[in-house]
């Protein structure tokens, strides 16, 4: 079974969240082709103060 997992920040709606779903979903189906399993797609939000680049935190936290 295929499986996509997606890291994003907080704030994104339950109909954008969809909407991801269904695309990842229908891209791993273009480049694979017919599938015997369902793809699985699991959206991790991740609050910004726990995200890091380069080092350094993306946004410190809050308090």
């Amino acid at each position: 079974m295929p499986l996509a997992q997606i890291y994003i920040g907080p704030g994104r709606s339950h109909d954008e969240k969809r909407a991801l779903i269904e695309k990842v979903t229908q891209a791993i189906t273009d480049a694979l082709g017919p599938l015997k399993q369902p793809v699985w797609v699991i959206v991790n939000e991740v609050p910004l103060e726990d995200w890091g680049v380069g080092g350094k935190p993306i946004r410190p936290p809050a308090g």
